[in-house]
């Protein structure tokens, strides 16, 4: 029997992934999709704009909003206990356009699958 390091058994537990979304005043989506017999558990986002402008963040269970919260500029939000997406969904991180031409908007979705 061979033995085995932590970060080997828990790469066969989990995968990692990382989703990411830039627009010019337009909606920016991050979208990690849906898997059969999968969980994904969204671990962070970070969104930003180009120039100083608040919009709205959410957090989306398939099409269901599970988490919302504005982004001044630039945000970088961890969940340490990872939001828990349904079985078999898909997730999405969803920044609204910045309302002005040129003014970038980006998103960035990271967690894991299980």
């Amino acid at each position: 029997m061979g033995s085995y390091f932590l970060g080997e058994i828990m790469s066969q537990l989990f995968v990692g992934w990382i989703e990411q979304d830039s627009q010019d005043d337009a909606i920016a989506t991050a979208t990690h999709a849906a898997k059969t017999r999968e969980n994904h558990v969204v671990m962070s986002v970070s969104a930003s704009f180009s120039t100083s402008t608040t919009k709205l963040l959410q957090i989306k269970d398939d099409t269901t909003v599970v988490w919302e919260g504005y982004v001044y500029s630039s945000e970088n939000i961890p969940f340490p206990n990872g939001i828990e997406i349904t079985q078999g969904k898909a997730c999405s991180a969803v920044l609204a356009a910045s309302g002005t031409g040129g003014v970038i908007g980006k998103v960035n979705l990271t967690g894991i699958s299980r």
